[in-house]
């Protein structure tokens, strides 16, 4: 059963007067994150625990509002009037998401497990960009990859068969995080959620995870965990699509 969450960030929680936007310099001596950015010009971000299957925010609800996975794992999901649900993404620890050019969301995003997140104004964020030319650069450079990303999803569902959607998925987890070859990729999201994401069963999840097991190119310890024991051959299964 899921709960439904809004953050208030009204920032009510704080007295004395509102702190002033930060004016982040035009600078182009070393890379900053969007992240940064927020957590630099907006000190006073709301910030809440949330337990595993709480919508943050569904489709059709205003985009006023930007999230920082702090701790957990989000999916961005659609759903159909039918019931049936695709989960377009996972958002993890350090990243962001909610960054849309549109005045409401087209999709909802759950946590996955329990989460900390913190919310940002959208408001103040285009105010500052508005005046930062770095600012709109790192809007447009998170809004462009969320776009290259559902392009390779949609080549990945396209074009690849259930052993190389699964490579492919194994892959760019471990990149996400930095994983080194040999230490263990942690799968906070289950079987049935990499199912939709990957626009497969669950059976055929868990048969292809034993295919790879069988074929010494992942080793399982245990329901969320894997180990990528031939990164050149999961690797050449990902490019096989």
């Amino acid at each position: 059963m899921q709960s439904t969450a809004r953050l208030d960030n009204s920032n009510s929680r704080f007295s004395g007067p509102r702190p002033a936007i930060a004016v982040v310099p035009d600078r182009h001596d070393g890379p900053v994150t969007l992240c940064e950015f927020l957590r630099n010009t907006q000190p006073f971000s709301v910030r809440e625990s949330l337990p595993r299957n709480t919508t943050i925010y569904s489709e059709g609800d205003s985009t006023d509002q930007i999230y920082e996975v702090v701790s957990g794992t989000i999916r961005l999901c659609k759903h159909t009037p039918g019931g049936r649900r695709h989960v377009l993404d996972f958002v993890l620890a350090g990243e962001i998401f909610g960054l849309i050019e549109h005045s409401e969301h087209t999709m909802s995003a759950e946590t996955v497990g329990d989460v900390t997140l913190a919310s940002y104004s959208r408001g103040r964020l285009d105010r500052l960009a508005a005046g930062n030319a770095v600012v709109r650069r790192r809007i447009q450079s998170a809004i462009s990859d969320n776009l290259l990303t559902a392009q390779q999803q949609l080549l990945i569902l396209g074009c690849q068969d259930s052993r190389e959607r699964l490579a492919s998925f194994f892959l760019r987890l471990a990149e996400r995080i930095g994983l080194e070859p040999g230490n263990r990729l942690e799968l906070p999201m289950g079987r049935q959620d990499i199912a939709d994401h990957l626009g497969l069963t669950i059976e055929t999840i868990c048969r292809t995870v034993r295919i790879l097991h069988r074929a010494g190119v992942v080793s399982v310890p245990n329901a969320h965990e894997l180990i990528l024991t031939d990164l050149p051959a999961l690797r050449a299964l990902a490019v096989e699509g």
